[in-house]
């Protein structure tokens, strides 16, 4: 037995070394060789609205120093993230501590759909510091100008309102006129008594204009026709503005400044907005979700405490205690509508979001500049820099001409998704498909048009 041991002593210690180092290794690594820009999207997307990459807790801790924390915790860490109650099951001594310190005040943290690859690229961009991948820096938050800042600031640039001295010119150059046929008409007397001819008399400026009117029939029936021809275009183009509400911006039960959370603190559109990907409505948020950040954050820094204060009343919240008023009637935030549809039409955020992966701000225009709501005019979405594969339009937005020259210059990639895919394939089951597929790719490209985008039962029931 003794031999038997002696000879079993070395392999089985060198398992337990062998052992030991995988599992070192096992433990350093989910916070080693993640990939920051990727955990960058990841965290804005998944964490921003709870936690801070510093040190300073928002509605959870900071995250800085969370390596240190979860030093040889990895595994718990990645079931902490992905199932905060069974981490907890474990007993874990700083489990228990977080549960003490947070779940009481603001709930359990949800379950979060990340895979520990995902954790890992979150971690990498967390030890920066948030900071971002060092091959693309990151422009500092207090740049975040919203789009009233922007315009005062080009309307400070002017010399003055154009229309404002427009209107006195015209004064100025009325009344010379008026003055000048008072002169002429006393000139004209004048002379009429040196050479004994019939005076005048004393003429209204009426009875002038209209005098001088008949003497030139030629050119004021030129000059009647070219009006006609103007107010009939200008009251075109009048009628067609009619149920176009471009730069609309309503007022709302509660402020709500999308600068502040979509620039200033980076918030994902469709954190707030969830169903966009998947569903025909993008979703207005609940105050739940609302009440995600807003159980630790009771002061806002444009309004301070007011309007937050609106949230809690209509959810029932004591912002004192951290609890919800039992037995407590909710009253539902009534929110006023920004973009509105005529019931006829169709339009799916699903098909343009997750098939065309189109962004937000190509419909939206640069909303991280909007406080409340408002519907984006066609130059501010044409003027956006930071969109990749920006389609500049030129028809006012949330009408049909916009999305029918949309849908004529938007192009699709035929593999990209699984519609498009059936869609090829029923093209090359038949020669007339075949025929029309070619002359579809003839010029290299696929469009939105091509593909059905203006057939009329796409969008009109």
């Amino acid at each position: 037995m003794k031999r038997l041991l002696e000879r079993l002593y070395l392999p089985l210690s060198g398992l337990l070394l062998l052992l030991f180092f995988v599992n070192s290794s096992v433990s350093a690594a989910i916070f080693e060789g993640g990939d920051v820009v990727k955990g960058e999207q990841l965290f804005k997307a998944n964490c921003a609205a709870c936690h801070k990459v510093s040190a300073e807790p928002l509605v959870g801790p900071g995250l800085a120093g969370v390596w240190d924390r979860w030093a040889d915790k990895d595994a718990l860490l990645v079931k902490w993230i992905q199932n905060p109650k069974a981490a907890a099951e474990s007993g874990d001594p700083y489990i228990k501590d977080l549960v003490d310190k947070y779940v009481g005040k603001f709930g359990w943290m949800a379950n979060q759909t990340v895979s520990e690859a995902e954790i890992k690229d979150i971690l990498a961009y967390v030890k920066t510091g948030g900071g971002g991948a060092k091959s693309a820096p990151k422009e500092p938050n207090n740049k975040c100008l919203t789009l009233e800042e922007v315009q005062a600031a080009a309307a400070g640039k002017k010399s003055g309102d154009g229309l404002i001295w427009l209107i006195i010119i015209g004064l100025v150059l009325a009344i010379i006129a008026i003055s000048a046929i008072n002169i002429s008409r006393s000139l004209k007397n004048a002379v009429n008594d040196r050479d004994g001819l019939p005076s005048e008399g004393n003429k209204t400026f009426w009875q002038v204009v209209k005098s001088w009117l008949w003497n030139n029939k030629k050119l004021v029936s030129v000059i009647g026709v070219l009006l006609i021809c103007y107010f009939t275009v200008v009251s075109y183009n009048v009628l067609m503005d009619i149920g176009v509400y471009e730069g609309y911006n309503p007022e709302q039960p509660i402020w709500f400044s999308h600068n502040v959370h979509a620039c200033q603190n980076e918030i994902d559109c469709q954190y707030c907005h969830s169903s966009a990907a998947d569903s025909k409505h993008a979703g207005i948020p609940s105050a739940n979700v609302c009440m995600n950040c807003h159980k630790g954050i009771k002061e806002g820094t444009k309004t301070g405490t007011v309007e937050i204060a609106k949230i809690y009343e209509a959810i029932g919240f004591d912002p004192t205690t951290f609890t919800y008023k039992e037995n407590y009637q909710e009253k539902p935030i009534v929110w006023n509508k920004v973009h509105n549809l005529p019931d006829h039409v169709y339009f799916n955020h699903s098909q343009h979001v997750t098939v065309g992966k189109i962004d937000c701000k190509q419909c939206h225009g640069p909303v991280q500049m909007f406080t409340t709501g408002r519907q984006a005019t066609i130059e501010e979405i044409n003027a956006q820099e930071d969109v990749t594969g920006l389609i500049k339009l030129t028809k006012p937005t949330l009408t049909m001409g916009w999305c029918i020259e949309c849908h004529n210059k938007a192009n699709i990639d035929l593999t990209s998704s699984g519609y498009y895919e059936e869609m090829h394939n029923r093209f090359k089951t038949s020669e007339v498909g075949q025929r029309t597929l070619r002359s579809i790719l003839e010029d290299g490209e696929v469009t939105v048009r091509e593909m059905g985008g203006w057939e009329c039962g796409k969008c009109h029931y």
